[in-house]
Formats: C-alpha cells, structure tokens, sequence
C-alpha cells in the first residue's frame, strides 16, 4: 500500500502528517524506555549488603515528617523551622482563639524512630487551659503515618480525608461452586393431565444459572452450573425447579425449591468429582395440613460441591499474579519474597481542571500481586507526587507479573451523588520473570497509554524493586519444572469460554469485598486494575504473537544453536564440549562404557573444564556478596518489549482497526477492501505456512520412527546423524566458500 494509510473513518490519511507521525515516535523511543535512577535508599540492607539485616523501609528515600497528636497531623520537616499550634472555640463562627504554642522546629521537637518507645503525650498551656497532646520527628516507618492527616491535604474535607490514606487490602480468596443437576425423580407440576417441562435455576448471590428444559416427570440433564463464591464460604444456594407453561418466561411456575450452603457441600480437594446424592425437594407452598406427616415425594439427583482444587483467575493468564488452589494443602512452597519500593513519579499529565483555570493531578498508585493490594496515601495537586512507602509479598511462582496502577483520586470532597470516578493514568507490569534474585532494581518506568492516535506517555513512576529467595536448594531447583497450574486444570480442563464467565464472576466479587474495606478502594479502580486486554482483532498483536512462536522455535532448533556458537568459535574447547554433549544425547549411557574403557581422558577434562566454572562463579559471587563489588551488570528491566509488540513505529490504519468497534463503524469501501486484502496476505499466508511446516515436520518424525523398529536400525541411524552433523557444523567452513 506504500504510504497511503487510512484513518478508518475520513478517508486517506495525509502522507506528511503520517511522516511527522513516524519522526515523532522515532524522537520518543529513548522517552519509552527503562531509565534506572540512584535513589539515597535507606535501611540496612541494600545494593551494598543485599544479605545483611533489613528494616521495613530500606527500598525507599527516608522522609522526615513532624507529626502531632492525639488527632495525628503530619507536616514536611523542611517546609517551615516553627510550628504552631492553636487552640480555638468551635462553638463560635469565627473560631475565637483560647490559646497558642510555637515550638521550635531544631530545638524543642524530639526525634523517634520505630522500634523505640512511643513518647508520652505532655500537657501545655493554652491561655486558660491546658491541651495534651505529643509533637515528634518521625519517617514513614511510624505506626501513625498511615492515619495521618497530611499537610498537603489541608484543603481536603475531615469527612474525606479518609480517601488520601495509604492501605492495605486482602481480598478473600475465590473458590468454585459446582452444581451438578444430574436428573429429577417424581416431578409433580400444577396440572396433573400434562407432562412437565422443567428446567432448574440455581442462584448464589446475584449470579442466576439456568438449565436447558427437559421433559417429564423424570428430567435428565447431566448439566453443570459453575459459580464463584468467596471465604469463608458460608452463602447459599438456592435451587428452584419452574415448569415452563404456555412457552412465555411470566407464565412459568414453582414445583420446588432447594437451599443449600456452602459449607454442607462436598469440599473437593483433589481432581475429581463429588459423589450424586438425592435430595429431597420441598413444595413451594404447603400442599397438606399442617397434621399430615406425608413428605413431599419429589426428589433430585445433583452433585454439590465446593471444587478448592482449583485455581480461580480474576486476571489475564498472560498477566496472572497467582496460580495457587483455594485449598492451602496444594499450595508450593514459598519460593521468595517480592519486595518493592514505590518512590514516586514525574511528568504526571494534568487530570482536573478546575473554573479558574487551575489544573492539577491528586495521584496514587495501586499494586497488585495476588490476593494482596496496596494502596499509597494520596499526595494532593502534584504533578511529581512522592510516595516512597514499600510493601512485600509472598511469591510462589516466578512466573507471574505485577501490577502497578496510576490514578487521580476524585474523592476529596463531599459531592451528593456518586459520579466522580478516579481517573486511570496509566499503569505498568513487570514480570518476575526478567527479575534476578537477591538483586536490587531501581528504575523509571514510562507510564504509557495506547490509543488510537499512537503510543503516549503520561509519565514515569519511579520504583525499587527486590526478589529474595528464601526457599532452601531443592525448592529453588525444581520450581521451574513444576506445574504452572494445579492439576485439577489439567485432569478436568475448563473450556475458555466457562473460565472467560467465571473470571467476570470473581472479578464483580472482589468489587463488592474490596468495597466493603475502610477505606474502600472502588470498583473502578478494581475493574481498571483487571480489565481484560482488548479481544478484538488486532494485526499488531498477532503479527507479535507469531514472532514469539517464532522465537521459542529458535530456541529448540539444535542446528541453529551449533551453527551460530560452535561452529563460529575459533577456540577448540567448545567444538570439543559440544562433540561430547551430542554424544551423551544420542548413545545414552552406552557412551560412558566406551569412555571408561576406550578413552578415559575426555571426562577427567570435562570434569576440570567444569570445576573451573564452579570457582569461577563462586568467586564472582563471593565478590558480589562478600565485598558488595558487582562484576557483571544484571539485565535491563524491559517491562514491554516495544519493538516485539509493533509499538516502537506502529501503523495508524492497523491502531484504527484495533480500537474500531464490532461489527465495524468503518463506511468507507476502500478501508474495508484494504484491511481485507492486508488480512488475507499477512496472516492467511503466514498462518498456513507455519501450520504447514508443523505439519510436515510433524509427517516426517512419525515416518522416521515408523522406519527406526529394529535397535541395528537405530544404532546405524544415529551414527551417520552424528557423524554428518559433526562434519557439516563444526568443520567444514562455508564462509570460505561462499567468498570464492
């Protein structure tokens, strides 16, 4: 198509605007990316001594803060070098002073650090009366800053002050409820001369599942009803069975009805299901006297269970945080802690503009790992707000990601209705994965936000970041070859579409208990926090998606490997290493026998190659711990790889097709003629030929094991392979005939 790019709605869009377009995003490539800072961390352990003793708060800058009580007030040490404090009648409209007190800031205030003592409070005189109340120094490691009203919300109301406090929230565990509707014995409907046509609806909370109708005095459906349902487990399910009438949803009637909590079900702990029970179904009115002792005869078959051996996703899986059951007997061992420091931010983008004109930003950061939020105090009408509060979590999984979300708190002052919703600035992920342990990280991150008109930055957020190993060897080895998932995910697999509802499910449930907190943190903020990426298609995200196939097919192509790091190597070693390790693949233990009696020199050389290794790296980390000397950089924290996910110069038309509704708002033909041809060139021809090559490939190991039955044959096989493979790779330079 050259440069002729469509905006999706207007037509063509103008070649120099797409021009200036690219020159800017090629001008903000460095604006995206990791910067690392040097922060003046505090505590005890840090870069220097990563494994000596640490205090609470050594990932973050020390703030000092003069705070007074008994109504605790927190003010900026370096604003001011006297307080006052005065006493005034508030029974009066102008607020009469009855007293006032300056202490010096240098002089008078003591200086406390956790864990001293807590000071006792003294009395002063105000004019004809005396107030008690305590003034210290204090960082963020006091016990009062997370209910300290802090200077820069003075203008905030005393009823709303309560929304700038740091907190922290756990949010209940998820667990799935399975009901089972199996079959339905002895029905009886209102009219005895027709035959039933009943269907089952069951309700937990305000989620209602339906059955499919089936007819007669003795339904079967064999039909599962999946709900979400949180600790400690102690709802319940109400089953009701209707009789459809007259085919109209008003017309239908109650034959029975059925409660059951949560706790009576069947815990199921292990993959598998829970045994079908009969239970008997009460009328819904009372159909005999009150002298009768005649049971109602209609009855159910149904399996009801609480499924705790599995995991409930609230997030993506591409963005998961956590893969642990419900039930604490299947979790793993801990492996670590995830420790983080969360400084500050810069270039904050204005989010309130007020009538004179004013524009501000009041910012605070929610992070997500797990169960567990944390939430920073709000830090009003700054554009580079300072936090530096830090907060840990378990890790049981390396293989996970963590959240951060940026927002502008709209919740400062008392509004009558309930429409002011924080604003979402941006948020960041990193995965745990580009994380070395024991290593402490500090960065700024670029907060960026995709819209149709490119890729923007709305500022950086600035943090320390931390992952302590404290698990023993044996953990730490086998955690990568553990089961992502627990295996009740494997033996009884949820379709996509059952685990897509079941996640909307838990995530309105965390909405309602996180909103039950105090202070709550609110469903947008939540919502924002575990929105699913957009699911429309997008050639961006598949052409990136195909490259990770890509990359992870390079990853496993021995050849390649061989080719690209021994073969290119003019050193011996490493031709001779590889010979070696090929041999061990191919001839299995056989290769050992022919080396204790063959050739008994290539192990003990293997064996002194590999000790020189081990005290290699040993003095490397000895260095590192030891002496606090890094001699070797870590690898730069790239939260999003801008280039692999087409961000770094992205092509308007194919932002406009991502962000276009469906079914398509587009009404030009051009554009929909365009992208159709565009689809049906890059992904139809790419698709098919990767699923071609697996294909083949796939044919060509199946033939080439029908071939090998005979052991002779696959000696022989393996031999000339090796051999070939040796010869072609290692030996035979290709360079040198390609330059003739």
């Amino acid at each position: 198509m050259g440069l002729k790019k469509f905006d999706g709605k207007s037509g063509p869009l103008n070649v120099n605007r797409y021009r200036i377009f690219c020159s800017e995003m090629a001008d903000k490539k460095d604006d995206f990316s990791v910067k690392k800072i040097s922060p003046k961390l505090g505590g005890e352990r840090g870069i220097r001594n990563p494994k000596g003793p640490t205090s609470s708060h050594d990932l973050v800058e020390q703030m000092e803060f003069l705070y007074v009580e008994n109504q605790v007030f927190a003010f900026d040490k370096t604003k001011g070098d006297v307080l006052s404090v005065t006493l005034k009648d508030g029974r009066r409209e102008n607020g009469t002073v009855i007293g006032k007190q300056n202490f010096k800031v240098a002089a008078d205030i003591p200086f406390r650090v956790p864990p001293d003592a807590r000071i006792a409070p003294q009395w002063y005189s105000m004019g004809n009366m005396e107030l008690m109340m305590l003034v210290w120094f204090g960082t963020q490691a006091d016990e009062v800053y997370p209910r300290a009203w802090f200077a820069d919300a003075s203008d905030v109301s005393a009823s709303c002050v309560r929304n700038t406090r740091p907190k922290l929230y756990l949010a209940p565990r998820l667990c799935y409820v399975r009901v089972t509707i199996v079959s339905g014995h002895d029905l009886i409907c209102n009219d005895a001369e027709r035959t039933p046509s009943v269907y089952v609806r069951a309700t937990l909370g305000d989620v209602e599942l339906y059955t499919e109708v089936s007819l007669g005095s003795n339904p079967s459906w064999n039909q599962d009803l999946i709900f979400v349902a949180s600790e400690p487990l102690e709802e319940t399910v109400y089953i009701t069975l209707f009789d459809k009438v007259n085919g109209q949803p008003h017309d239908d009637e109650c034959i029975g009805v059925l409660n059951k909590k949560l706790s009576e079900m069947n815990a199921v702990k292990v993959p598998g299901s829970a045994p079908a029970l009969f239970y008997d179904i009460e009328p819904p009115v009372k159909l005999e006297p009150a002298s009768d002792s005649r049971r109602f005869a209609s009855r159910m078959k149904m399996k009801l269970a609480t499924d705790q051996a599995y995991h409930v996703f609230d997030e993506c899986i591409q963005y998961s945080s956590d893969y642990r059951a419900f039930a604490k007997g299947l979790w793993p061992d801990l492996l670590g802690k995830l420790e983080i420091g969360i400084l500050g931010a810069t270039g904050l983008q204005p989010m309130k503009e007020w009538r004179d004109g004013r524009r501000s930003t009041d910012a605070y950061v929610v992070a997500k790992y797990g169960n567990k939020w944390s939430r920073t105090r709000t830090v009003v009408g700054s554009f580079s707000p300072k936090w530096n509060e830090q907060y840990s979590w378990d890790v049981y999984d390396k293989c996970t990601t963590v959240t951060f979300g940026i927002f502008d708190n709209n919740q400062l002052a008392v509004v009558s209705s309930n429409t002011n919703l924080d604003g979402l600035i941006g948020k960041v992920r990193i995965p745990l994965t580009s994380l070395e342990w024991d290593r402490v990280y500090t960065c700024s991150c670029p907060i960026l936000v995709l819209r149709e008109d490119g890729l923007k930055k709305t500022g950086e957020l600035q943090l320390v970041v931390r992952c302590l190993c404290v698990a023993n060897a044996y953990v730490r080895a086998t955690s990568p070859f553990r089961w992502m998932l627990p295996k009740a995910h494997y033996k009884s697999p949820l379709s996509m579409v059952q685990t897509e509802d079941l996640r909307w499910q838990a995530i309105r449930l965390n909405c309602l208990n996180l909103a039950r907190a105090e202070p709550p943190l609110r469903n947008e903020v939540v919502l924002n926090m575990l929105r699913p990426t957009n699911k429309s298609f997008s050639m961006r995200i598949t052409n990136a998606n195909l490259e990770r196939l890509r990359k992870v097919g390079r990853m496993f192509n021995w050849c390649l490997w061989m080719k690209e790091t021994i073969r290119s190597t003019t050193d011996f070693q490493p031709k001779i290493i590889a010979c070696v390790a090929s041999l061990v693949v191919v001839f299995g233990w056989w290769y050992w026998i022919l080396c204790l009696a063959v050739w008994p020199v290539i192990p003990v050389y293997l064996a002194v190659i590999s000790l020189r290794e081990i005290f290699r790296l040993g003095r490397l980390e000895c260095n590192r711990l030891v002496l606090g000397v890094e001699t070797h950089r870590p690898p730069p924290l790239v939260p999003v790889d801008l280039k692999l996910w087409g961000l770094d110069s992205p092509d308007l038309d194919e932002l406009a097709e991502e962000f276009d509704t469906f079914p398509s708002s587009v009404v030009d033909v051009n554009v929909l003629r365009m992208r159709y041809d565009r689809l049906r060139r890059e992904m139809g021809e790419n698709v098919m030929l990767l699923l071609g090559d697996v294909a083949s490939q796939c044919e060509r190991f199946c033939a080439l094991v029908s071939l090998l039955d005979s052991p002779l044959a696959w000696i022989c096989f393996s031999l000339v392979c090796y051999v070939i493979v040796v010869f072609v790779y290692m030996f035979w330079d290709h360079r040198g005939l390609l330059i003739k």
